[in-house]
């Protein structure tokens, strides 16, 4: 036996001394398992680390349960560079969002994105499929239009956080509308490319900083081998600049209010510059529409998401989207078998929720041989839900596996990938400790009531005054604090 065979197989007999063996049965039969590791990072937040030992099922597990009801934690979309386009290092960008208040724990991929050999490539390079929601901020959209990816909306599962700490995992139909003065619209497609040849009315696009602020807004049409490629020659859009009204914020599912400050006809493809929003639009009835709009109109965008089971239209903060929903209120859904990426042996990535709306669930599952843990083998998504239904998940969305698989905790991605250096990826969930009390006491203790009252966001920072802004605060005298919901 070789040095580093003794070495894999001590320390393997350490972790079994120290864990006691559990079993889950997952597709009738009874699979043991062992907790490795089991951390708390920051208050709300388990990290853990299973371990399945049967011959014919061993697997490593790494599994993050956020409990988003607890101030000291906050969950944030992260954009590989701030962007709608391009893929970056998960490590890269905790570093870059660390900040006084807000301090990264744990983090994952999220979104597919267009990549080689598909028909939008190299249009759409790097450019995350379907939903991306950033800080109210809409990124990419979940489309129901032109590009039904993998079954559309009615297949894809999303995963939307509200700014109060709901987590809800299902099938979000989406709903983008632009209320002009005299008329309303329906948007097609957020930073990426307008056509003006789908259906009858060409197609109505937005662009926001996430785009790029001197990149030219994207004409495309589809050539002969039904490839997505940019129209250099075109000149035939309505693009309108605007600016976000004083005292607005960007938020789904309400109305934001913007002022047009200018209009252009019939022109090469312009870019954003030092404004809000643009609206780009092609076709003879889209343009022609859109080119009513005047220097000074007061237009209002809204982009909401109907989630399917519970009948509501929250107010998402945070969102990103797989390329299905595999597990909803317990049960598996179809989509873990007729799919082949589903039902093939694999690495995984998923995002859940409990029956609460509370919990966030993220699992990372390799295929692959880690140098501590030893081999895995990878799994189906089925598979993957009935690990995570037995800790309390109900609703499951599978994510981008294979190399982009991947887990990041304590600074480190801590699977062993697929692939010999962590892929660069677009997107994901990143979570943060607020650095706030884990507690939470809704009543006032008496020996702080003499104690000034104190605001702060939800992400720690303090406020000078009492917020005014419809949201979710934290009110603290003394020791003692409570959440807000403040609406206007």
């Amino acid at each position: 036996m070789d040095r580093t065979h003794i070495f894999f197989s001590t320390v393997l007999m350490a972790l079994s001394l120290n864990t006691s063996a559990e079993t889950i049965e997952i597709n009738g039969t009874e699979r043991q398992y062992e907790v490795i590791k089991s951390e708390q990072p920051a208050p709300g937040v388990t990290y853990s680390r299973l371990r399945f030992t049967d011959s014919s099922f061993q697997l490593n597990v790494n599994m993050i349960v956020t409990d988003l009801s607890n101030p000291g934690c906050r969950v944030e979309t992260w954009c590989a560079k701030e962007s709608s386009r391009g893929i970056e290092a998960i490590t890269s960008a905790a570093s870059r969002l660390t900040s006084e208040n807000l301090k990264p724990v744990a983090a994952a991929n999220g979104n597919f994105w267009y990549c080689y050999g598909q028909n939008e490539y190299p249009t759409y390079n790097y450019i995350p499929r379907l939903l991306s929601i950033r800080n109210g901020v809409l990124v990419t959209e979940l489309n129901t239009g032109r590009e039904k990816w993998d079954g559309g909306a009615k297949r894809n599962g999303a995963v939307g956080i509200t700014s109060d700490g709901h987590i809800y995992v299902d099938y979000f139909t989406p709903d983008y509308t632009l209320k002009m003065p005299t008329r309303e619209m329906n948007i097609n497609v957020c930073n990426k490319g307008v056509s003006a040849k789908y259906a009858t009315a060409g197609e109505l696009g937005i662009y926001n900083s996430y785009y790029g602020r001197d990149t030219k807004f994207m004409y495309v049409e589809i050539d002969e081998n039904k490839k997505l490629i940019i129209d250099e020659e075109a000149a035939d859009a309505t693009e309108v600049l605007l600016d976000i009204d004083e005292g607005e914020s960007w938020m789904t599912a309400r109305d934001i209010s913007f002022t047009v400050k200018s209009v252009k006809k019939n022109a090469p493809a312009g870019t954003l510059g030092d404004h809000d929003l643009a609206l780009v639009a092609r076709g003879t009835t889209k343009a022609k529409r859109l080119a009513e709009l005047k220097v000074g109109d007061k237009v209002q965008l809204n982009y909401s998401f109907l989630v399917t089971g519970s009948n509501v239209t929250p107010q998402f903060e945070q969102a990103i989207c797989g390329n299905a929903l595999v597990m909803r209120d317990g049960e598996l859904t179809e989509h873990n078998y007729n799919e082949e990426y589903n039902s093939m042996i694999y690495s995984r990535t998923a995002y859940g929720c409990d029956a609460d709306n509370r919990k966030l669930y993220i699992i990372v599952i390799d295929k692959s041989t880690d140098p501590v843990y030893g081999k895995s083998r990878g799994c189906t998504t089925a598979e993957m839900c009935q690990i995570a239904r037995h800790f309390g998940c109900s609703n499951l969305a599978n994510f981008d596996a294979g190399g982009s698989a991947e887990m990041m905790y304590d600074g480190k991605i801590i699977n062993t990938t697929t692939e010999a250096t962590p892929r660069d990826v677009a997107n994901g969930l990143m979570i943060f400790s607020t650095g706030m009390s884990a507690a939470i006491d809704t009543v006032i203790s008496e020996n702080s009531s003499a104690a000034p009252v104190e605001w702060y966001s939800v992400d720690g920072r303090r406020l000078s005054t009492e917020p005014t802004a419809s949201g979710m605060y934290v009110r603290r005298r003394g020791n003692s604090s409570e959440k807000i919901f403040i609406e206007n």
